[in-house]
């Protein structure tokens, strides 16, 4: 037997340009909506809750591209 949950996903692009040439990278973060996935009160999270926690993570991911830009790192 099979049982396929249901995915909460986003992707984020971060560009830049390195030695003249022009990058990116794309990454999807994502989460499934399933009996295991559990909040801190032990209920399964709901759908507002996991779209809140891989968008933070997204956000943290784009702002690691930003400092490292800054420090001119990339």
């Amino acid at each position: 037997m099979r049982i396929t949950f249901e995915e909460v996903s986003l992707k984020a692009t971060r560009r830049w340009v390195e030695d003249g040439r022009k990058r990116q990278e794309t990454r999807k973060f994502f989460q499934t909506i399933n009996p295991f996935n559990l909040n801190a009160s032990g209920f399964m999270k709901s759908r507002e809750e996991i779209y809140a926690e891989i968008s933070a993570k997204r956000d943290e991911w784009l702002q690691e591209a930003a400092i490292a830009k800054a420090r001119g790192e990339e």
